[in-house]
C-alpha cells in the first residue's frame, strides 16, 4: 500500500505542483503542530523547484509558488546551467521567521543572512527543510538574476 502511494505521488509530481517524493523521518521528529492536526508525523514531503530559463527568455523558479507543511523539505534544482541562488527578504517573510530561516540555510557557501549559496552547475541543488518555520508566506528571489526570478512558499502547520 505504501509503495503504491509513493508511486502515485511521484506520478503526480511529474504532472503538476504535487510533492516529488516522500520519505520516512526519524521517530523523534516533531512537526510544530498538535498531534490531532497531523495524521502521520513520520512522513516528510520533498518539493522540487527548478531554477530554469535562458538569457533570452529570462530566468524563473518553476513552479513559482508552492504550499507546504512546516517540516517539509524544499529542494531547488539548477536546470538552466546558469548560476542562481535563493534569498529571503525579512520584509517578505512572516514576522519572527528570519532567525529560523537563516538557521536552516546551510553554512557552507552561504552568502549572507537569509542568502543561500550560488548554485552554479546544471543539476546542482540547494535544500531547506522548513522545520519550526512559522506559518505564512515566504517570498524569495535570486540575487544573481534580475528581479523577475522570484518565488513564493506558503508554509502551513
Amino acid at each position: 500500500m505504501r509503495i503504491a502511494a509513493i508511486f502515485i505521488l511521484v506520478f503526480l509530481a511529474a504532472c503538476g505542483e504535487e510533492p516529488l517524493v516522500e520519505r520516512t523521518l526519524p521517530p523523534d521528529f516533531v512537526r510544530p503542530s498538535s498531534a490531532a492536526d497531523v495524521a502521520d508525523d513520520t512522513v516528510e514531503t520533498v518539493w522540487e523547484i527548478e531554477m530554469t530559463g535562458t538569457v533570452e527568455t529570462g530566468f524563473v523558479f518553476q513552479p513559482s509558488s508552492i504550499t507546504i507543511k512546516a517540516g517539509d523539505l524544499v529542494r531547488w534544482v539548477n536546470s538552466s546551467g546558469f548560476p542562481h541562488n535563493v534569498a529571503f527578504d525579512t520584509d517578505s517573510i512572516p514576522l519572527g521567521a528570519a532567525q529560523v530561516v537563516d538557521g536552516l540555510i546551510p553554512i557552507e557557501g552561504k552568502m549572507g543572512p537569509l542568502i543561500g549559496p550560488i548554485i552554479r552547475n546544471r543539476g546542482a541543488t540547494f535544500e531547506i527543510r522548513f522545520v519550526n518555520a512559522p506559518p505564512g508566506v515566504y517570498k524569495y528571489f535570486s540575487v544573481i538574476q534580475d528581479t523577475d526570478m522570484t518565488g513564493t512558499i506558503v508554509v502551513e502547520w
